[in-house]
């Protein structure tokens, strides 16, 4: 009775995946994806996979050192889809969004400060066992040193490896 259940939901798009599942889907649209970004000069920020009525909603959220165009994520998303098609990667419907991770969403990758230094950030970092938190533009980036001149205090100098989280701070 419970495999047939199982199936009924699957037909329907109930059916949900556990994480271990969402992983491995993670995984395998990596995979497909790096040879696309690469021809596109772009980079992988993140990949969700979740659940919703009707099947699976996927997010890649990308980036190029220059920041990347609508056209860019339209044609990395047809590319995309058409291997996961051709793959099979899930057997549900999907629902595949491909954009930029957006000024809402903390940097995750240095290499995605070098297009922002001038901007304003809200750094929460670690330092000695002690977490603090600096509003400012970030001055300059040296390999993994980010330079920030905070509104108030002095000059802040970070690893990259200190950053708990960064997010750009919008001038209104």
């Amino acid at each position: 009775m419970k495999c047939l259940v199982v199936e009924i939901a699957r037909l329907f798009g109930l059916f949900f995946l556990n994480s271990e599942e969402m992983q491995e889907i993670k995984e395998k649209i990596k995979s497909l994806l790096t040879p696309v970004l690469d021809q596109h000069q772009a980079f992988l920020i993140d990949i969700t996979v979740r659940n919703e009525r009707g099947g699976k909603l996927l997010q890649v959220f990308l980036d190029t050192d220059i920041g990347v165009t609508i056209d860019q994520c339209a044609e990395i998303s047809r590319s995309l889809a058409s291997e996961i098609e051709r793959e099979n990667v899930i057997e549900t419907s999907y629902r595949l969004e491909v954009s930029s991770p957006g000024i809402d969403k903390p940097l995750t990758l240095l290499r995605q400060y070098r297009k922002n230094v001038g901007r304003r950030f809200k750094v929460t970092f670690e330092r000695a066992g002690s977490k603090s938190t600096i509003v400012g533009p970030l001055s300059s980036i040296q390999d993994d040193l980010l330079t920030f001149a905070p509104d108030k205090g002095e000059v802040v100098s970070l690893r990259f490896s200190e950053i708990i989280e960064s997010k750009e701070e919008l001038p209104w």
